[in-house]
């Protein structure tokens, strides 16, 4: 759960220091569905993801989402 939630926290501070137009775009409702994706394969693993997904692979899009 810690790991989630440092995940989520970098996530809220991403996308608060983005511009108000830039948060509903496509690269960064992407990233919140990899959180999404990133709890199914931590807490439901027999359900499975649709791409790989882990810690450092959404730090990674969050880094490209700044500016």
């Amino acid at each position: 759960m810690a790991v989630v939630q440092r995940v989520e926290q970098a996530y809220r501070q991403a996308v608060a220091a983005l511009p108000a137009a830039r948060r509903n775009q496509a690269d960064v409702t992407g990233v919140r569905w990899m959180l999404e994706e990133f709890r199914i394969s931590l807490f439901a693993q027999t359900l499975g993801t649709q791409a790989p997904v882990s810690e450092n692979r959404i730090l990674g899009a969050l880094d490209r989402l700044r500016p």
